[in-house]
């Protein structure tokens, strides 16, 4: 199975836990923490560089801005997409994020004169909702692939990254922790059943991303 097709669990909890079988949610929850527990090992490699990485960031404010609740920043969203970055997207869906990535602070330029992070606030916000309809006229176009769009992954990666974070829990009123579901997590693709591993990018094996079917 291709990894493409296991990565498929990221944004599934955007329609809402509630709507996710308990297990498959148990799972995602401990899968994310897999994910940040690889990002916390010292010198670990990055791909999001410091430009990419504040880009990013203003992003995901702009699709989840702090209001009563924690916003993305405060969810850890950037340190999250970062170490799904290493070992854990199918190559294909990483080069489209990372390039469309990198258009973002010249788009920001030619349009408002300053890169995105550096935009005002209703600035950045015009932008993203560009992009967003980019990425709507994709998926009602046939003939074309919406996920071919950077931003159709910024918004997964985001939405992803939130509601699997502690700040996210809490905002949906869920009391569970992470470490409540350690136990869940496929060890290696062979106990994981459908679901398929992922490899870093010297090859050695990377994590095991849980299945999205009820259990």
């Amino acid at each position: 199975m291709k990894r493409r097709r296991a990565i498929g669990v990221l944004g599934g909890v955007a329609a809402g836990p509630v709507l996710m079988p308990s297990r498959t949610f148990a799972e995602l929850l401990a899968w994310s923490e897999r994910v940040r527990e690889s990002s916390r090992s010292p010198g670990t490699p990055t791909l999001l560089t410091p430009p990419r990485a504040r880009a990013m960031a203003a992003l995901a404010e702009v699709i989840i801005p702090a209001t009563d609740t924690p916003g993305a920043s405060e969810a850890g969203v950037t340190e999250f997409v970062a170490a799904l970055l290493v070992g854990w997207l199918d190559d294909d869906d990483r080069d489209v994020f990372l390039e469309g990535l990198d258009t973002v602070d010249p788009a920001a330029r030619e349009r408002f004169g300053a890169d995105f992070a550096d935009c005002a606030p209703e600035e950045r916000i015009r932008l993203v909702a560009d992009f967003d309809a980019e990425v709507t006229r994709l998926r009602e176009d046939p003939d074309a692939t919406a996920s071919r769009h950077f931003f159709h992954h910024v918004k997964r990666f985001t939405i992803t990254a939130y509601f699997t974070s502690e700040a996210g829990l809490a905002a949906l009123g869920h009391r569970t922790s992470f470490r409540t579901f350690e136990g869940c997590v496929p060890l290696s693709p062979a106990e994981g059943g459908d679901s398929a591993g992922s490899r870093t990018p010297d090859g050695s094996a990377g994590g095991t991303i849980p299945p999205t079917g009820p259990s």
